[in-house]
């Protein structure tokens, strides 16, 4: 059962001794590894496309950014906001855990032992890469068949394809792993009708895996090809100012601060894989949401850490 207090892998570890371990090169038995993945699948699928989180007064919750695979860069995370504590310290994961690191089976494992264990504090978004092509093409489905097996990387899909698409924050914030639709009017409960559970995600649901923001009005077309389009500061406003949110997290490209903020401060991009691919040189960071009353998140409940 989720949040049962005990991790599936290597027995039954606590967090830090499951990290030490992977840290130290030891993988947990295939065996074990399927198991988490198959309860995992079955968690996933059974929360909604949009999760509604309520984070109590007081209590931070940690957004983290993009890993892609960088092992040292989530023990980076876990040092700055500690292990999760249910009801005291919470963690979102906002996407893009495997692909081009090398350790993106170690990073998957940690979220997704927490994710089970701490299924109150811990909370996982889908990003692009959380798919099959792209795991075939970035290097996840290779690291997976040296270390495991085919059976396993099929297991690995399994949970991938029934990951939300989306976290709502104390009704004030919407965390997602792209961006925003690319029509206007669309509600949060339009988003909460997503369906999933496939390896494409199309229409509106793609739209919150790929898109990107600008500082450009409007939606001009993206660089990333098809018919995907950026979303700009009156997009952001207008889409905010319909679901009366204060703003919009998202992740899915480099930030050479860890974080930036559109213009407007709508929507803020969190990055957390410091010097992405081992060349970027970019900080990592952290989003801390404290909430400091019973109204929703304000904008001084929002603060950050970057580390390289």
């Amino acid at each position: 059962m989720p949040g049962d207090g005990r991790l599936v892998l290597f027995g039954g570890c606590s967090p830090a001794d499951l990290v030490a371990r992977l840290a130290a090169g030891v993988l947990p038995p295939a065996g074990e590894v399927q198991e988490l993945l198959r309860r995992c699948a079955g968690y996933f699928e059974s929360l909604p496309t949009l999760v509604e989180v309520n984070v109590p007064t007081g209590v931070p919750l940690h957004v983290v950014g993009d890993l892609h695979g960088q092992f040292a860069e989530l023990v980076s995370v876990l040092k700055i906001s500690g292990f999760p504590v249910q009801g005291r310290n919470m963690l979102l994961f906002n996407g893009d855990f495997v692909d081009r690191g090398r350790q993106s089976v170690e990073v998957v494992l940690v979220l997704f032992a927490l994710a089970l264990q701490f299924s109150g504090s811990v909370f996982l978004n889908r990003g692009n890469h959380e798919t099959r092509a792209m795991n075939r093409a970035y290097g996840f489905e290779d690291e997976v068949l040296a270390k495991y097996s085919k059976d396993t990387f099929e297991e690995f899909q399994s949970a991938f394809r029934q990951l939300p698409l989306a976290t709502l924050v104390n009704r004030s914030v919407l965390v997602v792993h792209g961006g925003l639709p690319s029509t206007d009017g669309v509600r949060l409960s339009d988003l909460a009708a997503l369906p999933r559970g496939g390896d494409l995600v199309r229409g509106a649901g793609r739209d919150l895996l790929w898109a990107d923001p600008t500082d450009q009005d409007g939606r001009p077309p993206s660089q990333r090809g098809g018919d995907i389009r950026l979303f700009g500061p009156d997009v952001s406003e207008r889409f905010c100012r319909d679901n009366g949110l204060l703003c919009c997290i998202r992740s899915h490209e480099v930030a050479m601060r860890g974080y930036a903020w559109q213009r407007g401060q709508r929507c803020l991009t969190v990055f957390s894989a410091a010097n992405y691919v081992g060349r970027a040189g970019n900080l990592g960071a952290v989003c801390h949401i404290v909430p400091s009353g019973d109204s929703g998140v304000k904008a001084t409940d929002i603060s950050f850490t970057t580390f390289d």
